[in-house]
């Protein structure tokens, strides 16, 4: 049978689903795609999809290694978001010991490339007292991002890659800022992200953060990821971010939008922060859920973080789209 032979982890995800559907738009009976799906996930949008699926849960290491033998890539977009501290367990298991799981059966099976989805998150970022500076590839990871549940995981998740790359793999780590938009055409899954867009665009939330990140589009994500696969250099990293931007400025083009709601704004920080963020807390501790608000996913929102994304203009060949653009998608 043609075709190279694919393995996508977290193709059920906001990002892996995207990236499925590229490359079986793009590349057709080029590519021979099989994707890990965990028990309990819904694969409903698959059905029509030209696809294998594979049952595998990325903690279990044996059905790792099935789902990934006889592939020549991988794809490991498969991860967990969660900024509750009662998540840091979970966390750990899917994200760090799910790509050990993933990197070793990669070198179990003599896996050619493997993109593996990492985060702006695992990239070093200075402090607020450090004043606004461009992070890029190279920015080591700081001590007051190991206190971010979240941020720590993702950082432990790259050390499995570069492990993978010391003991012979070839892996390439795809690291976008927060990622948004929606693509019409395909009943595809969501994300939490876009879902808080669209609650400032209503008027629901008017709590600003004071410092600002990185955003990108999902589609430029998508592109990122095959990219990386043909051009990456092994054992390197690529941010990948179309526009860094503060949260007040957010707030300001959101409400600008035809339709919006939005109000007046009120600053998060302080008590009232330190409540909000708690509040955060016991709300994932009693449903068990994640949040993305908490007490540390706050204080990184007052940081002044911006991403340098020449990188991946330069060796990936990316361009990404106007940002306006990728908001009139994730919102209206």
């Amino acid at each position: 049978m043609s075709g190279i032979p694919i393995l996508i982890t977290g193709a059920t995800g906001y990002i892996g689903a995207r990236l499925l559907v590229e490359l079986i738009e793009r590349l057709g009976d080029g590519v021979r795609c099989r994707v890990a799906v965990r028990k309990g996930s819904d694969a409903s949008f698959l059905r029509n999809l030209p696809v294998e699926i594979v049952r595998a849960d990325l903690r279990d290491p044996v059905a790792v290694n099935e789902a990934v033998k006889g592939s020549e890539v991988v794809f490991h977009c498969a991860g967990l978001v969660a900024y509750t501290k009662n998540f840091r367990n979970r966390l750990y298991d899917t994200n760090v010991l799910g790509t050990r799981h993933v990197v070793d059966a990669c070198l179990e099976a003599g896996v050619k490339r493997l993109v593996a989805t990492s985060s702006i998150a695992a990239v070093g970022s200075p402090g607020a007292e450090s004043g606004t500076q461009e992070s890029n590839e190279q920015s080591t990871f700081t001590e007051w991002q190991r206190h971010n549940v979240y941020m720590e995981s993702k950082h432990l998740a790259e050390l499995e890659c570069h492990r993978g790359v010391a003991e012979g793999l070839d892996v390439v780590m795809v690291n976008p800022g927060v990622v948004i938009g929606k693509s019409s055409g395909r009943a595809l899954p969501g994300s939490s992200s876009n879902e808080v867009l669209r609650m400032i665009y209503e008027g629901r939330l008017p709590l600003c953060p004071e410092g600002s990140t990185g955003f990108v589009d999902v589609l430029d994500v998508a592109d990122a990821h095959i990219a990386a696969w043909r051009k990456g250099s092994a054992g390197e990293r690529y941010i990948i971010v179309g526009e860094n931007l503060s949260f007040r400025e957010l707030f300001r083009r959101i409400a600008a939008m035809p339709g919006s709601r939005a109000g007046k704004v009120f600053r998060v920080g302080g008590a009232a922060g330190m409540a909000a963020g708690a509040g955060g807390e016991l709300w994932s501790l009693v449903t068990q859920r994640p949040s993305f608000i908490s007490i540390e996913s706050l204080r990184q929102a007052a940081y002044p973080a911006r991403y340098s994304n020449q990188r991946s203009v330069r060796e990936l060949g990316m361009s990404y789209r106007p940002f306006e653009e990728t908001l009139r998608s994730a919102i209206l």
